[in-house]
């Protein structure tokens, strides 16, 4: 796949959402100074769409995110990654992509609290992150630089169930109950 097609791919698959509101944004919610600081570094970025700061603040501290803060942050997240243009990558150091990477494949002890950070896609959006890193997975740097954390990261992914209260292709991904 791409990164043209792919991109078609998470349009279609990651609509823009509303940013969520205080402590729905940060994956814990009072005892974290982590959190607390992503959370204040964010309160300035408003839209669905996420400029090229907001991302700069979120790739290290993707952890902080909650799940509706993952499902707010990815539909700008996978469109910076895919349009990086490769020298450009090199240069800057994408910190986005590789962090994105490593956040898709946790270790052993991290697993459980990504399968929540993941809890609110559906099955076509965990299916769109596994075409993310197999995109990741042929690209001429990342193939290269983070081999090893692209296969943790697609071996992990092909385990994660969606919520069973999503629909397949739900636009927004929340759960049935809710809508």
């Amino acid at each position: 796949m791409n990164a043209d097609s792919l991109l078609i791919e998470v349009e279609n698959t990651f609509p823009p959402i509303d940013k969520p509101k205080g402590l729905d944004l940060s994956f814990h919610k009072d005892d974290c100074p982590h959190c607390e600081y992503l959370r204040q570094d964010l309160e300035v970025f408003e839209g669905r769409e996420l400029p090229p700061q907001a991302l700069r603040e979120i790739y290290s501290e993707m952890s902080c995110l909650s799940a509706a803060g993952w499902r707010w942050a990815l539909p700008s997240y996978l469109k910076h990654c895919l349009k990086v243009p490769l020298a450009v990558a090199l240069h800057y150091n994408d910190g986005e992509t590789e962090f994105l990477i490593y956040n898709l494949g946790p270790k052993e002890e991290h697993q459980a609290e990504t399968i929540e950070r993941l809890s609110l896609l559906n099955q076509s959006q965990i299916d769109c992150l596994i075409h993310f890193l197999e995109w990741c997975s042929v690209h001429e740097h990342w193939s290269n630089y983070c081999a090893e954390d692209i296969q943790r990261a697609l071996a992990f992914m092909h385990t994660v169930q969606p919520n069973p209260t999503l629909k397949r292709d739900a636009p927004s991904a929340r759960p049935l109950a809710a809508r």
